[in-house]
Order: structure tokens, then C-alpha cells, then sequence
């Protein structure tokens, strides 16, 4: 490494890509209800309303960026040179709150990247929470 530093320094230091629409959509690894369940169906709508709006904010449309979506979910603008430890996850908020509120923002466990998407019915509730919600987020103070 010493002698050689420009060798590695793609691993360590440059090397990242331009974070994409596709790029973003093939990232996780998508957990799914058994298929026929009702909560499957919420699941593949959810994702629908998902990859419309990646797209919407590939396109600069949205109050959001690519690069503030994957901070959100893993605390990181880029995706690693060498990837993550783990492939992220999507799963889907079913469960309401102790208080019985449903979930409507998303979730994240950063540690693990694991990105918890609301169960909207409309893909403009899901866009407004989505939103709302990665604005907020005081985890990583990027707003």
C-alpha cells in the first residue's frame, strides 16, 4: 500500500458511482408476504408507488434526492465501492404503533440498512410521507 498507493485507491477513496435511479431500485432486496395474502397485495402496490416515485425523483421532480433516499436508509450518499456488509432490505410497516396509529412515515435501521416503507392506498399519501419523512429525519442533519 505504502509503495503502491494508487493502485488501491479505487477501493478506498474513489471508485463510487453515480448513484441512479436503477442503481437504487436493484440495491435491496425486497421482503415479501407470502403471495395470495392481503398484506402481499398492500406490498406490491406499495412497491409500485415505490419505483414510480424513485423515478419521479431521478428526474429531479420531487423534493428529494437519490442521494438523500440511500442517507436515510443507510446513513451513506454513496453506495460502497466494495458494497455492504449485508444487502439491504425493504420491508413493509403492517404492524400500527402500541397506540394503534398506523405507521404512515418510513423507517430505517441503518446499522443493518434495512428501509421500512408505509402501506399507503394512494401514491399521493405515499409520496407526501415518503417525503416528509426523509426531510425530518434529524439522524444525519443533512437538510
Amino acid at each position: 500500500m505504502r509503495d503502491h498507493p494508487d493502485v488501491l485507491r479505487p477501493i478506498f477513496i474513489s471508485g463510487h458511482s453515480q448513484l441512479t435511479v436503477q442503481s437504487l431500485m436493484t440495491l435491496f432486496e425486497i421482503v415479501l408476504s407470502p403471495p395470495g395474502s392481503n398484506a402481499r397485495r398492500s406490498e406490491n402496490l406499495t412497491l409500485t408507488f415505490w419505483r414510480d416515485w424513485l423515478i419521479d425523483v431521478g428526474d429531479g421532480s420531487r423534493s428529494v434526492s437519490l442521494d438523500k433516499i440511500l442517507i436515510f436508509a443507510s446513513g451513506v450518499d454513496q453506495i460502497p465501492p466494495m458494497g455492504f456488509p449485508q444487502r439491504p432490505q425493504i420491508e413493509f410497516l403492517h404492524a400500527p404503533h402500541e397506540s394503534g396509529a398506523r405507521r404512515r412515515y418510513p423507517e430505517a435501521n441503518t446499522c443493518s440498512v434495512v428501509l421500512r416503507l408505509p402501506i399507503h392506498h394512494t401514491f399521493e399519501d405515499f409520496v407526501e410521507y415518503m417525503e416528509s419523512g426523509i426531510r425530518q429525519s434529524p439522524t444525519f442533519g443533512f437538510i
